[in-house]
């Protein structure tokens, strides 16, 4: 089995690619298969890396040596902060028929999943960071 290296969380990036490509896919059948599959999968791609990446950046966050109030937060706002505005970013390019609502499904499953890691990764241990 393919182990994610420490930077980069390989499950999570496979299945932020599959679940919000699929939705965004779905946002945009209305114009047609070509339009609707080239904003699925710009946002597989997307979602793919930026999954992978975000992920790690909240469990790095939350390990910070600060509060764990503070802590927590951070994990949480400052990567939906980035999430929010590199979707916004890639589906105001060519190629999307309606990038704001297309970005809303990613920002929900993004904030549902920041919380969920932020929680796990403040109880599973101290607020140290390497």
């Amino acid at each position: 089995m393919l182990r994610s290296p420490p930077w980069f969380d390989l499950p999570m990036a496979c299945l932020g690619a599959v679940v919000s490509a699929s939705l965004v896919g779905w946002i945009n059948s209305d114009y047609g298969f070509l339009p609707a599959l080239t904003a699925a999968l710009k946002q597989a791609a997307y979602a793919f890396v930026a999954t992978g990446l975000i992920i790690q950046l909240c469990r790095w966050l939350n390990r910070r040596p600060v509060s764990r109030v503070l802590a927590i937060g951070m994990a949480i706002m400052l990567p939906l902060l980035l999430t929010m505005v590199l979707l916004y970013l890639l589906h105001s390019l060519k190629g999307t028929p309606e990038p704001l609502p297309s970005i809303i499904p990613g920002t929900v499953l993004t904030l549902i999943g920041l919380v969920l890691v932020s929680w796990r990764t403040a109880t599973a241990g101290p607020a140290t960071c390497p």
